[in-house]
């Protein structure tokens, strides 16, 4: 896939994905972030992205992994600070 084949791709998916990110995310900080990793990871995998409609469905499997990376930082991030907090109080 080239660039001009990719920024295609981007200006027909990214509304639809970040939506998709925006259900899932507490934030629309935590969605953008998810939305711009998963078109990251595409960029550096354009080799492997099919053409078409395909190309959107590939994308939203990469954003569903993103997702469940993003929800198990957050869990460990929130069990550390958890751990923190408890270890600091008197």
């Amino acid at each position: 896939m080239d660039e001009a084949d990719f920024a295609a791709v981007y200006a027909a998916t990214y509304r639809p994905l970040l939506g998709y990110a925006l259900r899932r995310c507490d934030s629309p900080e935590d969605a953008a972030d998810v939305v711009a990793e998963t078109f990251t990871i595409a960029w550096r995998r354009a080799a492997d992205m099919p053409a078409g409609d395909e190309a959107r469905l590939w994308l939203y499997g990469v954003a569903r992994r993103v997702l469940a990376n993003h929800r198990r930082g957050a869990v460990r991030h929130a069990l550390k600070t958890a751990a923190l907090r408890a270890e600091l109080a008197p």
